[in-house]
């Protein structure tokens, strides 16, 4: 078992995230969008971190009584540990102090990984997004009731 924390992003973890990014998905962000993002009064991104090394990152956009997650990811080295429930865990904490009504998420239909993880924290599909990605692949809209 890893010993790591959940703490809030700096712009010195950009580079980490898009690290992880890069190895996580079909179109990751670049660090300049990460960055980009992260400075965007809504946005809120936090980071898992085992002793100095970034290890998986999330991010949300608050608006209004909702939280929409733009994107969740975990090192490869790290998956299967925990990580990922631990951030989803954070984020529901984060969402409460926030008082947020609802946490929202696309995921791609073939994610099976993701999917297991957000039905597990309680999320349900609430929809689809035909040919959401670039790839044309259909994003499955998941929705959590707080």
């Amino acid at each position: 078992m890893t010993d790591y924390v959940v703490r809030e992003a700096t712009d010195a973890d950009a580079p980490h995230i898009a690290s992880i990014e890069a190895l996580s998905f079909k179109s990751p962000w670049t660090q300049e969008m990460i960055l980009s993002e992260m400075r965007e009064p809504l946005a809120s991104f936090y980071v898992a971190v085992s002793g100095d090394t970034v290890i998986g990152y999330y991010g949300f956009l608050h608006i209004s009584d909702e939280l929409h997650i733009l994107n969740v990811a975990v090192h490869p080295d790290f998956r299967g540990k925990g990580v990922g429930m631990s951030m989803m865990t954070h984020l529901k904490e984060r969402a409460a102090s926030l008082s947020a009504r609802a946490i929202t998420l696309e995921v791609r239909e073939s994610n099976l990984v993701a999917k297991r993880l957000y039905e597990r924290v309680g999320f349900v599909l609430a929809g689809t997004r035909p040919h959401y990605y670039m790839d044309k692949e259909n994003a499955l809209i998941y929705w959590l009731e707080l």
